[in-house]
């Protein structure tokens, strides 16, 4: 399902809605990761591929912080700690983990908005908990907690890591 683009923006309700169906059929009720990450692939690509078009229309600059921003750097951030999930659990976890598992929770710990509030709390700890699990690195793990943390969940600059995390992605490609 592609999520329309209506006067430059994504429509985040829409992708909010289809993120979160994925979630609760594939993930939270069923545990079906390979169905869960063949789902949340075509929203992330989608997502990544709106934001790079928006900032290459606008020379790089970031959009400004308003609602819009901060719902859609959100929406981005859960997407990718989800992908992430479905992607290490639908992988055999003992095999060596992808390393796109490694930048999908680094981002998406970088990229959550507003850390303070409980529901962003609880998530910043999970992406954590598996990210220490992934890397199987305490202090790669602490360090990255601490950078996160320091930046206090800015929407700008979740904002400007969410557009390193993209820039890379689409370096990657070609």
């Amino acid at each position: 399902m592609e999520i329309q683009v209506i006067r430059d923006h994504l429509d985040i309700v829409k992708l909010q809605q289809k993120m979160n169906d994925i979630v609760f059929d594939y993930l939270d009720t069923s545990n079906n990761y390979p169905k869960a990450m063949r789902g949340l692939n075509p929203l992330y690509t989608q997502v990544t591929t709106y934001y790079k078009e928006y900032l290459d229309n606008r020379a790089g600059e970031l959009p400004s912080a308003n609602t819009y921003w901060h719902l859609f750097i959100d929406c981005c951030a859960k997407l990718c700690y989800f992908l992430a999930v479905s992607t290490y659990y639908s992988s055999n976890e003992l095999q060596k983990t992808p390393e796109k598992v490694e930048q999908l929770l680094t981002i998406a710990a970088y990229s959550l908005p507003s850390i303070d509030q409980e529901e962003n709390e609880q998530l910043l700890s999970a992406i954590f908990a598996l990210y220490s699990e992934v890397v199987k690195d305490e202090e790669k793990t602490v360090s990255l907690r601490n950078a996160v943390l320091e930046q206090k969940g800015a929407v700008k600059q979740c904002m400007q890591q969410f557009k390193l995390f993209v820039e890379h992605e689409f370096t990657e490609i070609i």
